[in-house]
């Protein structure tokens, strides 16, 4: 099964609060998609996750997607839309918007 989830989050998200973000998006997918149809395949053999870090061109692209849902933090960027979870069914070819974004990494600590 190569089944994902791409995990899109918006790069003027503060990155102290990316793993709560993708934390409750993953949470969240996972109550809305539940009956999706290979959802539990993808939860007991792959359980793969891409997290990413787009711009908002690459974002505004990303939410056109089909099986793409939006979360957000409430009390950071004014409670703004700002991840993406994409839903690779293992027959999809993954778009080049994702499968050509950066991979999410902390910005480097100026103190250390």
């Amino acid at each position: 099964v190569s089944q994902s989830r791409y995990i899109a989050v918006l790069d003027e998200f503060p990155d102290y609060m990316t793993p709560t973000l993708v934390a409750h998006a993953v949470l969240g997918h996972h109550l809305v998609s539940n009956p999706v149809p290979d959802y539990d395949e993808w939860l007991r053999l792959s359980f793969r996750k891409v997290v990413l870090k787009v711009n908002q061109k690459e974002f505004e692209k990303i939410i056109q997607l089909p099986k793409v849902t939006l979360w957000h933090e409430n009390k950071t960027l004014d409670g703004k839309k700002s991840c993406a979870v994409w839903l690779d069914n293992g027959k999809d070819v993954v778009p080049n918007v994702l499968k050509y974004a950066k991979l999410w990494k902390p910005k480097e600590s100026q103190n250390g």
